[in-house]
């Protein structure tokens, strides 16, 4: 059956990225919220997780893009240095650490240091898309077809909710990156970027 499907899935990926287009059924995605956890109480609507939930082959496309992306970024030293999210050999561990190296060396060097922490939780629901775009094409020098469909990528997208037997209607996103996918988290990483600069200046 895979190697079946393969030349299909190939040649729509292909058609896709040459062409600058994110196709719309791509773009369609379903919240079924569970409960967070067993045994709470289900008429609190803060008990229930929100996560959308995309097509397969829609997260499959943005694997290959991000792969893409990722290999040019890294190719380029375009990923933000402090950055431990969502990157290969990074990870909280690795931030926690770096933190508190930082720390033990201003201790050592005599030093008072205070520690700023933003809470980033809704974050990426406030991602203005003329912003980020902006800031992919100046910032990251992704132009042309890339920077068209990464536009196509983030427009028209659409949620709705089914729950209990019933549907929401069809809302449409005007801002923020998809939760949920797989481009998301590495988008908002680029939209993000300058906070580091920020931080150092």
């Amino acid at each position: 059956m895979k190697a079946l499907l393969s030349p299909f899935i190939t040649l729509l990926f292909n058609s896709s990225i040459a062409a600058g287009y994110s196709p719309s059924e791509f773009k369609q995605a379903v919240v079924r919220p569970p409960l967070k956890k067993d045994g709470l109480d289900a008429s609190q609507m803060k008990n229930y997780r929100s996560v959308p939930n995309l097509s397969f082959l829609s997260k499959l496309l943005e694997r290959v893009v991000q792969r893409r992306l990722q290999e040019f970024l890294d190719s380029n030293s375009l990923m933000p240095e402090t950055q431990s999210a969502c990157r290969q050999h990074h990870s909280t561990e690795t931030a926690v650490t770096k933190v508190y190296n930082d720390l033990l060396l201003a201790a050592d060097e005599g030093d008072v240091s205070v520690l700023c922490l933003l809470d980033l939780t809704a974050a990426f629901d406030a991602v203005d898309h003329d912003r980020l775009m902006s800031r992919l094409e100046r910032q990251f020098g992704l132009r042309g077809v890339v920077l068209q469909w990464f536009s196509s990528y983030l427009s028209d997208r659409t949620i709705q909710v089914v729950y209990a037997g019933g549907t929401s209607s069809v809302v449409s996103n005007v801002c923020s990156v998809p939760q949920g996918s797989v481009l998301g988290p590495r988008v908002f990483i680029l939209y993000s970027s300058d906070l580091a600069d920020v931080a150092k200046a």
